[in-house]
């Protein structure tokens, strides 16, 4: 007996399997209830010959149900197999396909007309939840209804915002959103009336970021309408705001207790939390438009987890393998991977010497160096989606400078090689560099490609560009051969295989 298929179209939700024959009751359940807790009786069936199929409407109450789960119970047991929905059948407001990009060269972008001057075909743009979401409604709030409910979003904010994503989108650039949830970014004074409602409720403050509330029905609801809001209004036909096609979700969350704290959590804990959070913001963007992306954000520590407390941080690879299973066994889902090969010290650009990072589906780190290992372990079929590769990205990864001509040097030439490498290594995506400009409070680290004007009192007002930029700007076009050249008079040429 199991459930094998949960289909979601326009109206109705589709539920299909076998079981013996005899009654059986479908309960719908929110992602934070406990199934052993009863949940809401949604239909009844009979199987008469060991296969069932039921048609529920798809809107309750209110209510969109496409998040919820599902259970069919048969006498005292419930049916296992699926419980979230596997197909959207043509649910999506809007239906064009995904950019296709003449290159992997991308940035986290500061400066727009720079960027675009750079002809990146790629851009990541961080957003915060507690930053742009708002208690009451005011003169410059925007009101957002979704399940009956009221939402407000900061009007002021997203003025600026369109025009950032607008500007990159209209020049033909792929806009990734890094959606974040930290109760501090950028000075943030969060509103204390939203606190409890975002901020996740074991989140420890030592962290820099917290994990995304979804496991209560109001944290949810405003996770819901936070992704929901953003994708209807990225994905218009008419571009009035700008395009955005993928949504990152969180910040590094194998290394949890600093960029996703959720509390100390077993890793298994944390994932079925983490998958929630992943699977709302893909079903959230997929009402918008048919080909969002959702990614699942990781470092560079691939077996070797960043500290030994394993409440704390977890291996980039089990992060992988634990989604993997719990997607499959929920009912499995389209999402894709985020990762950030740094190199093994990120104060040290010379990636080419890592000694951790080796060619070894067990390799400790996967940094630069050994890159290929990602796609390669990605590949195995267990990890494939419908046949087929996931969509992988590097959404942010830098090489570090001190304030000397040398090192500079060595930046531009480690920024080639890396460059160089991923592009050998089939099936990545999109290779977005970390940092556009220098960053005053980013530990001490010089990641741009520009440097910062330390005469601001900005921490990363752009500055003068570095010889990395220039090697950045040429790094796809008609030069790019005699950049790898001019790196390896740097790099020896046994690092160039």
């Amino acid at each position: 007996m199991t459930v094998e298929k949960i289909i979601v179209d326009r109206e109705t939700i589709h539920i299909q399997g076998q079981g013996a024959a005899g009654a059986l009751e479908v309960y719908a359940f929110q992602p934070w209830e406990v199934v052993s807790a009863g949940g809401d009786l949604a239909a009844t069936t009979t199987s008469a010959d060991g296969h069932f199929s039921v048609t529920l409407p798809r809107f309750h109450q209110g209510r969109d149900r496409l998040y919820s789960h599902f259970r069919v119970r048969q006498g005292e047991s419930f049916i296992p197999g699926v419980c979230y929905a596997t197909e959207l059948n043509g649910i999506a407001a809007y239906d064009y396909p995904f950019p296709q990009a003449h290159t992997i060269k991308g940035l986290q972008v500061h400066d727009v007309a720079d960027a675009i001057q750079l002809g990146v075909a790629h851009a990541a743009q961080n957003l915060n939840q507690p930053t742009v979401m708002l208690s009451k409604p005011s003169e410059t709030t925007i009101t957002y209804q979704m399940d009956g409910q009221e939402f407000y979003f900061d009007g002021v904010f997203f003025e600026d915002f369109d025009r950032r994503v607008k500007e990159l989108s209209s020049h033909g650039v792929t806009v990734y959103l890094i959606l974040l949830n930290s109760a501090g970014w950028g000075g943030l004074q969060l509103e204390p009336e939203m606190r409890d409602k975002l901020i996740h409720p074991n989140y420890d403050p030592e962290g820099f970021i917290s994990a995304f509330n979804v496991m209560s029905e109001t944290g949810l609801a405003h996770y819901k309408a936070f992704v929901e809001f953003v994708a209807e209004r990225y994905s218009r036909d008419d571009k009035r705001y700008g395009r955005v096609s993928g949504y990152i979700i969180g910040n590094e969350v194998d290394a949890a207790w600093i960029w996703s704290n959720a509390g100390e959590k077993s890793i298994e804990a944390f994932m079925q939390e983490y998958a929630v959070a992943v699977r709302t913001a893909f079903y959230a963007a997929r009402k918008q438009y048919s080909q969002a992306r959702v990614y699942v954000s990781l470092t560079h520590h691939w077996t070797l987890p960043h500290t030994e407390n394993q409440l704390r941080t977890y291996a980039g690879r089990d992060i992988i393998e634990v989604m993997n299973r719990v997607s499959a066994e929920e009912g499995n889902f389209d999402w894709s991977v985020a990762y950030h090969p740094y190199p093994q010290d990120l104060r040290i650009p010379s990636f080419w010497n890592d000694d951790k990072a080796f060619d070894t589906l067990d390799t400790p780190l996967i940094t630069f160096k050994n890159i290929e290992v990602l796609t390669r372990y990605m590949r195995q079929p267990h990890l494939l989606y419908e046949g087929r590769l996931r969509h992988i990205i590097l959404s942010e990864q830098g090489l570090n400078s001190e304030e000397t001509a040398e090192s500079e040097r060595i930046q531009a030439a480690a920024y080639a090689l890396a460059y160089w490498k991923i592009v050998q290594t089939n099936g990545i995506e999109a290779f977005i560099y970390h940092a556009h400009v220098d960053h005053r409070d980013e530990f001490g680290l010089n990641l741009g490609i520009r440097r910062r004007n330390k005469a601001s009192d900005s921490p990363n007002e752009p500055g003068t560009p570095k010889p990395v930029h220039a090697v950045f700007k040429g790094i796809d076009g008609e030069n790019a051969e005699a950049l790898f050249e001019d790196a390896k008079t740097v790099i020896s040429a046994e690092h160039w295989r």
